[in-house]
């Protein structure tokens, strides 16, 4: 007698396996996880200190390990000036 195989399907919703970027509902960053500033605490001192971004972010060094806020920072800055 040969031995036998089950085969097991699993089944799951497609939303939940696409990532983020590919179904469209892609959220935007909130604060950079390096040094746990919220971008509004950034902004707030950016608009206090009348800062630039690059100086905001040389003081703050958000920015400076992972990057990955970058993006989703530069936007949120521009939109409040």
């Amino acid at each position: 007698m040969k031995p036998g195989f089950i085969i097991i399907e699993v089944v799951a919703s497609s939303a939940s396996l696409e990532p983020e970027s590919v179904s469209g509902s892609a959220r935007a960053m909130t604060c950079c996880e390096c040094t746990e500033l919220s971008f509004d605490e950034i902004i707030r001192r950016m608009r206090e200190r009348g800062l630039s971004f690059e100086e905001i972010c040389e003081r703050t060094g958000c920015g400076r390990l992972c990057t990955a806020c970058l993006p989703d920072l530069r936007a949120q800055a521009c939109k409040t000036r």
